[in-house]
């Protein structure tokens, strides 16, 4: 009953409709098909749905990348190529990670823009654990590419047959079940410019035993880091100052603007301490003696009104910055599967994988006051500050230091996270018609993070001040003696006492762990055989259970390292979810409808934090004939609060807070909100004449940064209508076009302090999401805490088209072919609140550019082929809501690199590769906000690849 005798149109709808190739497929990769009868297609499950079909024929837009793509492509990691796809934006990666503390070294995808969070990430089609504690997003490093087969990227909400986080869409990683040989694979990356350097190796080895069969992987990747001294347009950085031009009540004169391009150095800060002194600044040579700091040229003023120099002594900003993550890893995935008949096997998967990786920024940078009788000063720089600021605080007179504690070492947070995972499945035939599915998951991560280079502060502030007592120099504070301080000599590089370094130096570290279990069951097959065909349905059964812990180092929940205080995290949830899909003949053999089917899915969960909710689909495949199919589809997704949303633990802040109950604040209200505000501040019980106090005034407030247990599941509804087009008139051609739209509510979102204030007061009512995070003393009113929680609150619309065209040609030459794969936006407008002024249109900006474009080319014959391939971002904005008095660097101009590659097949066992990446060295963008963002732009520049690939 499975049987096609139409293989050919089988074939080039599977390639048209729903399995569009997302790179241009080699010669080798595809079959030739001559046979009008030939042998039967069998069903498969593809991404989008768990019904099995005839020639992958799926009922949702589909994206396909082979494993050969991506060797092809030049990468050796899958989240290079997903990040250069134009319905994708970066999660996380190497470029953009290396300040994000705990993060460094990440590889998240982003589908649609809408946050990896909302993209699902599968591994032959089951979930895979998380690569941070506390988020749900998949770090795509524990992927080897050898063992891809191919990835299966759905576009559209997939909740009602995947569950949570499929609000934008799934990747589904296929991997390799078998494999009957030994395969070693080497390749190297090496850049134009020093820096970013990869090296990989790979072993592929596997046995087809009859019954039994396995393939195994192990692999080794480096890639080494790059720092902003490694890249000309990195170091050489644009120049922001007031415009010296500024023309007063002008709307056009930009108030900033470039001045021009440069090591841009701020002098208040040296690596053996600087400060002015009679209109003199002052620094310390290596060996502790007073100097006049060696300034560079001095630039106009900044916008802040600071005035920084071009070289010279200081705080070089490129000196100091890191652009990629130095990132190792090794991976080792075994999949093994067992038939115990011709209708019944045992599958089992494997996982275990290591990354290293470290972010690295500068010195820890601080001021001090050093008074005039420092003990560890020179006798020149003591009769030099004895006569500054001299007063009842400092009788001996006392100046403002900037230190770079260099000899402490750049501060580095290394991330070592470790993960195992095992995948046991069992799946088979219960009847001629119905096919089951069995599985158990459990995954673990651990995650450690170390950090170097740090210090006690406040024992470092009282190392540095020093006086002489009794003839001998100690710390002046008496109960740091008391607790083992000793004088720390930071005038100068090196002359510290090892004992009083060792007292303020420390190393610090955070363990984490992440779990996930996961059962699931799931049947699926015809139920009865309607006029048009038959009627096919999918059910499933799942459990999950995620578990997410941190514990930090005491200093660190303590709060007394620099710049670093984290405290535990304990978070738990269960979902059971319950599912059932169906596929539904119409009407089939009619003029311009040789099909119909209406296609429907259906989800319930029930959450341990965020109770019930479902998600469904519904959608019509129409194919008119054997050259055009229509796709219509409606559904509704849902996103559960993460465990780091729901569980974060309480983290001190502090914040300035502009009270709109105050009657100082009565005149600049707005208006449209005036009279929301006053009946707000009365409900509340606070007097019209209220006026905090003058020291409530002149101090920050504290406040927490903590996670909110009463938040509830975001909502998604999205749409989806396209065609694929094969016209009969030209072979080897297909054309697919896909309108999608995305409406997102109930969106989770964090604020701070005054925004708080100001949607607690302008809502209809004191009974809303915001007042209850403020908190009020009873007598004087005033605002004594509040609370940074997520909250339910915000929505988005993101719209636009997906175009994809693909075309062969065979020649005696060889074949050719080009795909071209491009994404037009069409909408995004976000609002945190709710409120129609918050609304903001992002359509257009350099996130979100109008057109994101990939081209590829391919040329093959016989031993030999190669690939081209055109990346391109339009022209765009950074901010839509710039105006011309702002600046003159918000327009964004378009981006193309180009990738050329090659294989040659030595004989039936050696191939040689190698290409050249960005091979114009096509640098990002000169100005602001472009010149170092990885997320948009190429910050490796040109680069050659070359690789080796034996089989024995």
């Amino acid at each position: 009953m499975y049987k096609n005798n139409k293989l050919s149109k089988a074939v080039r709808l599977a390639m048209a409709f729903g399995t569009v190739a997302a790179v241009a497929f080699p010669s080798h990769a595809i079959a030739n098909v001559d046979e009008e009868e030939a042998a039967p297609v069998e069903r498969i499950e593809v991404t989008g749905s768990r019904i099995r079909r005839l020639g992958e024929i799926a009922p949702t837009p589909v994206t396909v990348i082979t494993g050969d793509s991506i060797v092809d492509s030049g990468v050796t990691n899958v989240a290079d190529l997903l990040h250069r796809m134009p319905n994708t934006l970066i999660g996380l990666s190497p470029e953009t990670s290396n300040n994000t503390i705990f993060a460094s070294g990440l590889n998240n995808t982003d589908l649609r823009g809408l946050g990896s969070n909302r993209t699902l990430v599968l591994v032959n089609g089951r979930r895979f654990v998380s690569g941070a504690p506390g988020s749900s997003a998949v770090d795509l490093n524990n992927i080897p590419t050898a063992m891809i087969d191919r990835i299966e990227i759905t576009t559209g909400g997939s909740s009602a047959v995947y569950g949570s986080d499929a609000v934008a869409g799934v990747v589904n990683i296929i991997t390799k079940t078998s494999y009957d040989g030994v395969t070693l694979d080497v390749s190297t990356t090496q850049t134009r410019q020093s820096g970013g350097e990869e090296e990989y190796a790979s072993l592929t080895f596997g046995a087809d035993l009859g019954r039994a069969s396995f393939i195994s992987n192990l692999s080794w990747a480096r890639q080494k880091q790059i720092s902003f001294m490694d890249r000309d347009f990195l170091r050489n950085a644009p120049i922001v100052i007031r415009n010296p031009d500024l023309i007063s009540g002008d709307p056009n004169s930009p108030l900033a603007v470039v001045w021009g391009y440069g090591e841009q150095v701020l002098a208040s800060y040296t690596k053996s301490g600087t400060f002015s002194a009679g209109g003199t600044r002052y620094t310390f040579s290596d060996d502790g003696s007073l100097r006049p700091q060696q300034l560079g040229q001095p630039l106009p003023p900044l916008t802040s009104g600071r005035v920084d120099y071009l070289g010279g002594e200081g705080y070089n900003f490129a000196e100091n910055s890191f652009m990629r993550t130095p990132l190792d890893r090794i991976n080792f995935i075994t999949n093994m599967s067992y038939e115990f008949n011709d209708d019944h096997r045992m599958q089992v998967e494997f996982n275990l994988s290591k990354t290293d990786a470290y972010g690295e920024s500068s010195p820890a940078f601080l001021n001090l006051i050093t008074q005039g009788d420092n003990a560890l000063l020179p006798q020149d720089a003591r009769d030099l500050i004895s006569q500054q600021n001299v007063g009842a605080t400092y009788p001996n007179g006392a100046v403002s230091m900037g230190y770079l504690a260099s000899d402490f070492g750049n501060r580095q947070y290394s991330q070592d996270r470790t993960l195992a995972r095992i995948s046991i499945g069992f799946d088979g035939a219960i009847n001629d018609n119905w096919m089951y599915n069995a599985y158990l998951t459990s995954g673990h991560v651990q995650a450690d993070t170390e950090w170097y280079g740090e210090m006690y502060e406040d024992r470092f502030y009282d190392a540095v001040d020093a006086i002489e007592l009794d003839g001998q120099v100690v710390c002046r504070d008496e109960i740091a003696r008391a607790q083992g301080c000793l004088p720390l000599n930071i005038f100068g590089r090196g002359i510290y006492d090892a004992d009083a370094y060792d007292w303020v130096s420390t190393d610090a570290i955070r363990r984490s762990s992440i779990q996930q279990h996961v059962a699931g069951v799931s049947v699926n097959g015809d139920i009865m055989e309607l006029p048009a065909g038959w009627l096919a349905a999918a059910f499933a059964v799942e459990y999950r259970k995620e578990k997410a812990k941190t514990l930090p180092d005491p200093a660190m929940r303590a709060g007394l390292l620099f710049n670093n205080q984290s405290q535990p995290l304990d978070g738990e949830f269960d979902v059971k979810e319950i599912s059932a899909e169906f596929s539904v003949p119409l009407f089939e053999g009619l003029p311009f409808m040789e099909s119909l089917t209406f296609e429907t899915a259906g989800r319930a969960m029930n959450y341990s934090t965020s109770g019930s909710d479902t998600a469904w689909k519904v959608g019509l495949n129409w194919e008119v004939n054997d050259e055009l199919r229509i796709r219509i589809n409606r559904s509704k997704s849902v996103r559960a609060p993460n465990i780091t949303e729901l569980f974060a633990p309480p983290g001190q802040t502090f914040a300035g807070i502009t009270d709109l109950c105050a009657t100082s604040q009565r005149d600049g209200l707005n208006p449209d909100y005036r009279e929301n505000i006053l009946n707000n501040c009365a409900a509340q019980g606070i007097p019209t004449d209220f006026e905090p106090s003058p020291e409530w005034f002149g101090s920050t407030r504290p406040g927490f940064i903590i996670g909110n247990t009463d938040l509830t599941n975001e909502s998604a509804k999205d749409i989806t209508i396209g065609f694929v087009y094969n016209p009969s008139f030209v072979d080897d051609l297909s054309i697919t076009v896909d309108y999608w739209k995305f409406d997102m509510s109930n969106m989770i979102q964090s604020f701070t302090a005054n925004n708080l204030v100001r949607y607690c007061y302008q809502s209809n009512s004191i009974d809303n999401v915001y007042c209850p995070l403020l908190e009020r003393d009873p007598e004087t009113f005033e605002i004594v805490n509040f609370f940074q929680k997520p909250i339910n609150s915000a929505l988005s619309t993101t719209a636009g088209v997906d175009i994809e065209t693909n075309y062969r040609l065979s020649t005696d030459i060889g074949d050719f072919g080009i795909r071209w794969i491009g994404t037009y936006l069409a909408e995004r407008t976000f609002n945190q609140t709710g409120f129609a002024e918050d609304e903001i249109v992002q359509t257009g900006e350099q996130a979100r550019p109008r057109w994101r474009n990939r081209l590829i080319s391919s040329y093959s014959y016989k031993d030999v082929s190669a690939v081209l391939t055109m990346t391109h971002r339009k022209n765009s904005v950074v901010n839509n809501q710039w105006t011309p008095n702002q600046n003159n660097y918000n327009d964004v101009p378009s981006y193309i690199t180009w990738d050329l590659t090659g294989r040659y097949n030595v004989n039936d066992d050696l191939q040689v590769r190698a290409g050249i990446l960005n091979m114009f060295d096509k640098a990002p963008p000169r100005l602001p906000n472009m010149y170092n963002n990885g997320n948009y732009y190429d910050m490796m520049g040109q680069r050659f690849t070359l690789g080796v690939n034996y089989t024995f």
